[in-house]
């Protein structure tokens, strides 16, 4: 549903905004006011309001080509944008082969992409996505599958897509220095305990779990799949036959089953789960469970 509320929106641009402007057309094409300024010319085939920041917006022409099915005659449209602030300034980004780019792909995201956070925005080139802060300052050039912070500000999580179509997730720290390599199936960061937890789910059954030091260190791997991890405690997820938890504890090995849908780091040694629609606060040294008031969840 929201996919198709996408492409709506798309080819009837709207006043997708918290801000105060609003888009216009003039002429058979779109522009963006501001009180009745134009502050947003109407040359685009197609426009997006600007965020609830009022930094950017999103502005795009239409492109006929050839159809790649060549027993379609009909052309293919595609659409090239720019980002735009209120100035009218275009952002402009240096790939990591040294070539400038200020015209990026649409896609099915894109809006949400540059609408979803305050501070930066995913913008695509030629399929592959790079980080930019909404004041265009760059964050990333390399181009990947997809990237985002990790939880630890300091750390990006990137992805890449293999021949055999398979997405690989890895680390990597503000200068694209890599950290992790980019051969786990998902890559997690305690910022708490500074641990880093890579994860091989799906990449067989002599795959292991790495658990890294902020360095990059391998300090420990497991058999199991480690869901989360902090200097005194493992919490193995468990999903065949069924799904359960085990919470081991390091120090005296001791393993304790519980069941969650759900689980998260919360304070101290406890964690925050999830079972059967029911929210609980679990101690891993006490192992004691006290319920949860939703209406304060994270």
């Amino acid at each position: 549903m929201f996919k198709h509320f996408l492409y709506f929106l798309f080819f009837i641009p709207v006043n997708y905004s918290f801000s105060q402007t609003k888009t216009f057309k003039d002429v058979g094409k779109w522009g963006i006011k501001e009180n009745e300024k134009i502050i947003i010319k109407p040359l685009y085939d197609t426009i997006f309001n600007f965020d609830s920041t009022g930094k950017v917006c999103l502005a795009c022409f239409k492109i006929k080509g050839v159809n790649p099915n060549k027993f379609i005659k009909n052309p293919a449209i595609t659409y090239n944008c720019n980002y735009l602030d209120k100035n009218g300034a275009h952002l402009t980004i240096k790939q990591f082969e040294g070539d400038t780019c200020s015209v990026f792909n649409f896609n099915k995201h894109a809006i949400e992409q540059y609408f979803n956070n305050k501070s930066y925005m995913t913008v695509s080139i030629k399929g592959h996505k790079n980080l930019v802060y909404k004041d265009f300052k760059q964050i990333t050039a390399k181009g990947y599958e997809e990237i985002h912070f990790s939880s630890d500000p300091e750390f990006l999580v990137a992805e890449i897509r293999t021949e055999g179509n398979v997405i690989l997730s890895g680390l990597i720290n503000r200068k694209e220095e890599v950290i992790i390599p980019t051969i786990f199936s998902h890559v997690k960061v305690n910022n708490r305990d500074s641990l880093i937890i890579a994860c091989t789910t799906g990449q067989g059954a002599n795959s292991e779990d790495d658990i890294f030091n902020y360095k990059g260190e391998k300090i420990a791997a497991y058999k199991k799949h480690v869901e989360l991890a902090t200097k005194d405690f493992i919490v193995h997820k468990i999903f065949s036959p069924k799904e359960y938890l085990i919470i081991y504890t390091l120090k005296t090995k001791e393993e304790k089953v519980e069941y969650a849908q759900e689980v998260y780091l919360y304070k101290g040694d406890e964690l925050l789960m999830l079972n059967d629609e029911h929210w609980f606060i679990y101690n891993m040294t006490t192992h004691k469970k006290t319920p949860y008031d939703t209406k304060h969840k994270k």
